[in-house]
């Protein structure tokens, strides 16, 4: 039976970092550069293989090892078992609104010319 993409992205990474705890740490900062490679090129052997689901043609070598590069890091991202169980695209664009409010509250005239230039940025 074949493993669907995201069971064997999972499964590679806790291959890869025996300590890895699911929905808690991030893989993406845990793993080398070495071992990203590999993760990817052996998920892209793996659906070469028919060990995972892959709905097009298996004929054309690169397109498969492309689609599993992007899929890795897709899985890797957005996947809350490997993402230390964050909601992607959820970060310091939400936040700013808040910051904004802090920054206001600042006295400004108390502050550096440059300071304040700077604080104006944030806001």
């Amino acid at each position: 039976m074949k493993k669907s993409q995201k069971q064997a992205v999972v499964h590679a990474v806790k291959q890869m970092l025996p300590n890895f705890n699911l929905y808690k740490d991030i893989a993406l900062v845990m793993l080398t550069k070495t071992q990203l490679e590999s993760l990817k090129n052996e998920i892209g052997c793996d659906i070469l293989g028919g060990c995972i689901e892959y709905s097009k043609s298996l004929s054309d070598r690169a397109e498969v090892m492309a689609y599993a590069r992007s899929m890795v890091m897709n899985h890797l991202k957005k996947a809350k078992e490997l993402n230390g169980n964050q909601i992607y695209g959820v970060g310091p664009a939400i936040v700013q609104p808040k910051a904004s409010k802090t920054v206001a509250a600042i006295d400004m005239s108390i502050l550096s010319d440059d300071l304040s230039a700077f604080i104006e940025t944030l806001m």
